[in-house]
């Protein structure tokens, strides 16, 4: 692989968004682009430590930038397969990171993977079920083609709790429900975000942190922030690259980069690299 020049600055930082990591040989399923087989998050890992410095998202947030990049790994949703494969091999590394629970789909397989898999999840698909069902499916979740799949079900609880007893894994909010925040009214998608910050602050006290990961990286007006701010210090988007070193004074807005399966070796690269449009 060539050497590439960096466009990134000392001091920049950079919050990587992963959902799900399967098995190496697994046949893809469900939503691929979400599905990161384990041997290639194993080398991103890799490269990452070759270009910055691994830390803590709370780290990343509030510290001071030192002369070190630095970048912080999360995970969405909670899949099972990522517990098991993605939160060891980020304990092998010695890296941080931090999963965003949303308790309602817990031991679920969730809807996109259901629809991907039966040919249902096309872009018109989705908008419809983003804003007509405000991502929240209208029947019971467990399609039954998909009941014997554990690498596309989200983790059941003590699943959960068995992997925060590695103490580089902090616990963050992503909802009760994972709804399409922009498509409920203000007073809804408070009670939905304050409802999961209750729920996982009683179970997960010493692991959790005031953070927002906004399902489907959908923020809508967030017209009634003042309520679930007093909780809540920052929210993720999932859209987004490399912060200058200065934090954005909008904390309610932090970019991240969503990892697609997908990407190659060299595109991995170019976008830590800040090479492909990842820098605000």
């Amino acid at each position: 692989m060539c050497a590439l020049p960096r466009r990134t600055r000392p001091g920049d930082r950079l919050i990587l968004a992963y959902h799900n990591v399967v098995p190496s040989d697994w046949a893809p399923r469900g939503d691929r682009s979400l599905h990161l087989p384990v041997d290639k998050f194993e080398a991103q890992l890799r490269m990452i430590r070759n270009e910055a410095e691994i830390v803590s998202l709370m780290e990343l947030l509030t510290t001071d930038a030192p002369r070190e990049r630095r970048v912080a790994i999360t995970f969405d949703d909670a899949y099972a397969s990522a517990l098991t494969l993605a939160v060891p091999a980020c304990t092998a590394a010695q890296a941080p990171c931090t999963i965003f629970v949303a308790p309602a789909l817990l031991g679920t397989v969730p809807h996109w993977d259901s629809a991907a898999d039966m040919g249902a999840w096309s872009d018109t698909d989705r908008e419809r079920f983003l804003w007509q069902q405000g991502g929240v499916p209208a029947h019971a979740q467990g399609d039954l083609t998909l009941s014997s799949c554990d690498e596309l079900r989200i983790a059941q609880y003590a699943q959960l709790r068995a992997v925060t007893s590695a103490t580089l894994v902090t616990i963050g909010n992503h909802t009760m429900r994972h709804p399409n925040l922009g498509a409920l009214p203000a007073d809804a998608a408070s009670d939905d975000i304050e409802e999961a910050d209750r729920w996982l602050r009683q179970r997960f006290p010493s692991q959790y942190v005031p953070v927002l990961a906004y399902p489907f990286g959908l923020a809508g007006s967030l017209g009634d922030a003042a309520r679930w701010t007093t909780t809540i210090q920052y929210a993720l988007r999932v859209t987004g690259g490399w912060l200058p070193t200065a934090m954005p004074s909008e904390r309610l807005q932090i970019p991240r980069w969503n990892v697609p399966a997908g990407i190659s070796r060299h595109g991995f690269q170019l976008r830590l690299r800040g090479q492909l449009g990842s820098r605000p």
